[in-house]
């Protein structure tokens, strides 16, 4: 084959391939789905990721394994530059999901800043409170954006209605997002626990050690030098 023709063929690859690439990047960029006030209703088809992006602040991404029929009400004005993720794991026919999210739950004792108790002491952080409603009994993942740092003193938490008290479930980080697993749908928020840790527990004991045993240690070395 003539080289002249193999030029034309190499470079005519590499065109493609730059236009595969552009167009991906194009579609990744449109990601968000613009809503320009509180209230959204829409359906999502299964196996679909979307992001609703609220009144330009509040990202609410939501990721189903079956159809879903989504009503979303978020605060974005106050909630502010968040964003909430919620995967369905096991749906495997259509159903409805209700989503409100708020910056405060007053009556639950949710306010930025504030503390709220059960076992432990634990200070609302984040701002942030989520109350989730489905029609069916689903298994999902819960995320919030944040980075490395605040996720380790953080812990997802969730209300429990009989015990009126908040519950701490065991969470992780992955993926830049404080994660959670449960079939629970409750109102969810974001905690800090005020408890101290078991190492400094044990530096606390030992300070207060050092402090008990320092008399009998002096007056050892008074009779000594008497």
């Amino acid at each position: 084959m003539n080289k002249k023709y193999i030029s034309y063929i190499v470079l005519g690859m590499v065109l493609l391939g730059t236009i595969a690439t552009l167009s991906t990047s194009i579609v990744a960029a449109q990601g968000d789905i613009e809503v320009g006030q509180d209230k959204y209703q829409t359906k999502l088809q299964a196996q679909t990721q979307a992001t609703y992006r609220f009144r330009a602040r509040t990202r609410v991404r939501v990721n189903s394994s079956a159809d879903v029929n989504i009503n979303i009400d978020c605060d974005a004005n106050n909630i502010g530059d968040k964003t909430f993720s919620i995967d369905i794991l096991n749906a495997t026919r259509e159903f409805e999901l209700n989503m409100t999210l708020r910056r405060d739950q007053e009556q639950l004792g949710v306010q930025n800043g504030s503390t709220i108790r059960n076992q432990h002491r634990h200070q609302i952080r984040v701002g942030f409170a989520i109350q989730i409603d489905s029609n069916m009994s689903v298994k999902a993942r819960l995320g919030m954006e944040m980075t490395q740092g605040d996720a380790d003193r953080l812990s997802w938490a969730y209300f429990n209605e009989d015990t009126e008290e908040w519950v701490e479930v065991e969470s992780s980080y992955e993926d830049g997002m404080l994660v959670t697993e449960t079939e629970h749908f409750s109102v969810w928020t974001i905690t800090e626990s005020n408890t101290l840790s078991a190492g400094l527990w044990v530096l606390i004991g030992f300070g207060i050690a050092s402090v008990a045993v320092l008399p009998v240690i002096l007056n050892r070395k008074k009779k000594v030098s008497a």
